[in-house]
């Protein structure tokens, strides 16, 4: 049975899907008969996001100014306020919004969220003390802590980016990703003992159990980095590195890997094959 204008709002409301092509055209339809009922200011709000995803910021105000009349000291409200600054190309006037929604409400999550989101294109000596404050209150927010990991890792600053990915992985411990970005951080540190060992727990993280599914294709990338940090630390074997002694990988499993990569890489096929080949010179170990 297919649902009503009002239903179907209210159901991508529920999912938090926002579909702002379809609500523009619905959700004035069910205001301008007076079907909205009880749901008429969720329903104007839920327009006004779409209009302004839309680009729509006339339709997006006259809401706006209808919620304002109804919840004059609301944040929800202020927050939308913000948002139509911001499409208007007024940004500072958003961050006073902002700012204001938090002296008056100092968790207000989307407040913070949007303050961070201004001050990116400001650089990243900006955004990071946002940041920090914003994840002493949210620390469970992986995608705060990835973000600072790239703003240090932008002034250079990997120690710290690893530090933040450390984070990612203590909330969401099965992010591959989060794994496989580490060994790059320590490679370009230049702790290549460390960067294999978050290489070689990507690749685990990537490899289905046997029996479950085929064996791969565990990531290329990752085996690329294996093969760069074992050849790296053949050809320097005193490398600094921050791991203990018991847990440095020596000489002879370091050439094991170095093979075991190089044939990985090849195996994996695809258009990029025969690069692939000309940059390791290992045409002769296919099979």
């Amino acid at each position: 049975m297919a649902l009503s204008d009002k239903d179907q709002l209210a159901r991508w409301r529920q999912i938090g899907a926002r579909h702002s092509e379809k609500v523009v055209e619905l959700a004035p339809k069910v205001l301008s008969a007076g079907a909205a009922g009880e749901d008429e200011w969720a329903v104007r709000e839920q327009l006004a996001f779409a209009a302004l995803d839309m680009g729509m910021v006339e339709w997006a105000t006259d809401q706006l100014r209808a919620l304002e009349r109804q919840f004059p000291d609301s944040p929800r409200v202020g927050i939308l306020a913000g948002l139509r600054y911001e499409a208007l190309g007024q940004p500072e006037e958003a961050r006073k919004v902002y700012e204001a929604i938090l002296e008056f409400e100092e968790t207000n999550t989307s407040a913070h969220q949007r303050l961070i989101a201004l001050s990116l294109p400001l650089g990243p000596s900006h955004s990071i003390p946002l940041l920090l404050t914003y994840l002493d209150t949210y620390y469970t927010d992986a995608q705060g802590w990835s973000l600072l990991a790239d703003l240090y890792c932008e002034l250079g600053l990997y120690a710290q980016g690893l530090t933040a990915l450390g984070h990612v992985l203590v909330v969401q411990g099965w992010d591959g990703g989060a794994v496989s970005r580490s060994g790059g951080v320590a490679y370009t540190m230049g702790d290549y003992q460390l960067a294999l060992k978050y290489y070689l727990r990507a690749i685990e993280m990537a490899t289905p159990p046997p029996g479950t599914a085929a064996d791969g294709p565990a990531s290329t990338r990752d085996w690329w980095g294996i093969r760069q940090a074992a050849k790296r630390l053949l050809d320097d074997p005193s490398a600094a590195t921050s791991l203990p002694p018991n847990l440095v990988v020596g000489p002879e499993k370091l050439r094991a890997l170095l093979e075991l990569a190089t044939e990985r890489i090849l195996s994996a096929g695809g258009s990029s094959l025969d690069v692939r080949r000309t940059v390791l010179g290992g045409q002769d170990i296919i099979r």
